[in-house]
């Protein structure tokens, strides 16, 4: 069977971060981040019950990759010592982290895509 599924859950948290240079927002400032994170699963590994992953386990692997970002000031989280925490850069470190995360699954579940919203307006997508 060709194609494919693509299942997407999606979390937020709240954070402070600063990006030196960047005009205003080198200041201290905060966003009520949303994450969609999307999963790619060929359509014939899809199990026993025809789910290729469960909901709820692409949202816990997502709501995981960003435990710790929960209220912080970014900047000074191991994840972003090498490079500031921009919309760019987290949405990369959730896709890694996710990815990990979901690693070996029995459908050979990949990340297609994660999306990242620094406002309502304000969107990023990264597709590894």
């Amino acid at each position: 069977m060709n194609g494919e599924y693509l299942l997407s859950a999606e979390t937020m948290f709240a954070a402070a971060h600063t990006l030196p240079g960047v005009d205003m927002c080198a200041r201290l400032h905060g966003h009520n981040w949303r994450v969609r994170v999307t999963a790619r699963v060929p359509a014939d590994r899809l199990d026993a019950t025809g789910i290729g992953v469960d909901f709820r386990v692409l949202e816990q692997a997502t709501r995981e990759a960003v435990a710790d970002f929960e209220h912080r000031y970014l900047n000074e989280l191991d994840a972003f010592r090498d490079r500031p925490p921009s919309a760019e850069t987290i949405v990369r470190v959730v896709a890694d982290r996710v990815a990990g995360r979901i690693r070996g699954h029995p459908s050979g579940a990949t990340i297609a895509e994660v999306e990242l919203w620094e406002t309502p307006l304000y969107k990023v997508s990264y597709r590894p």
